[in-house]
């Protein structure tokens, strides 16, 4: 292609193509969505096991319960955020794990919704059936 002034050659563009891309590479900065679904995978899981723990097993009250069993869902959710950040080599952890709450809320209030909407159609077919 090109020669160089000093003889060595042509210019190899896919080597400094290559080169370049190595040395900015950053090893992933952006959140990952494997990352976010399982991480909100393991603190639902973590949530209702610790639930169902301390209600049925220990027999603590329901209100002791959910406290322990909200602590068990945001530890699970801490741990395998980050410790799936680490595997992989992300360096989002923070934002896999803040995307992975968002996740749930969203899901919390999708659940709230689709209760309330239909509460509202079975209360309306009851009262139109007689």
């Amino acid at each position: 292609m090109f020669d160089l002034p000093n003889s060595e050659g042509p210019l190899e563009f896919d080597n400094i193509a290559d080169d370049v891309i190595d040395e900015f590479d950053d090893g992933g900065t952006g959140p990952s969505l494997p990352i976010i679904l399982l991480s909100a995978t393991s603190a639902l899981a973590g949530g209702v096991i610790a639930l169902y723990v301390t209600y049925r097993l220990f027999a603590l009250e329901i209100e002791l319960s959910a406290g322990i069993a909200t602590f068990c869902a945001s530890v699970a959710l801490g741990i395998s955020g980050a410790g799936l950040s680490i595997v992989t080599g992300s360096r989002a952890a923070m934002a896999n794990i803040a995307f992975s709450c968002g996740l749930i809320v969203i899901s919390v209030l999708f659940l709230g919704v689709c209760t309330l909407v239909g509460a509202v159609t079975a209360l309306l077919l009851t009262m139109v059936s007689g």
